[in-house]
């Protein structure tokens, strides 16, 4: 699996690579596409590539966060390169009660 916080420069050869994963907010093409192309290189045992873009939505008052914004701007490439995708929206329950420990040692 590679999670992209910034793509894999030249000389870097996963032959391997089935899943990619975008966690971060990019929304340049050419690092999109490096990054979906270094799941596509072909192998004897590889079949597929998955993709997983991950982005959180953070709207408030009709503002939308950049991390959304940019979720967007990777959507219409994926468009304009005519690659198949699935949209997943999670639904986080507001109601459930979050609690941090802190051990101060």
């Amino acid at each position: 699996m590679l999670l992209r916080t910034v793509p894999f420069s030249t000389g870097i050869n996963i032959v391997n690579l089935n899943n990619i994963v975008f966690a971060s907010p990019s929304k340049s093409k050419v690092r999109i596409l490096q990054s979906i192309g270094r799941g596509l290189r072909v192998s004897d045992s590889k079949k597929t590539a998955a993709l997983y873009d991950i982005a959180d939505d953070l709207t408030y008052n009709d503002k939308r966060n950049y991390t959304l914004n940019h979720l967007f701007e990777r959507v219409k490439n994926y468009n304009d390169e005519r690659l198949p995708y699935k949209i997943h929206n999670i639904e986080i329950q507001k109601d459930i009660p979050v609690s941090l420990q802190i051990d101060n040692g």
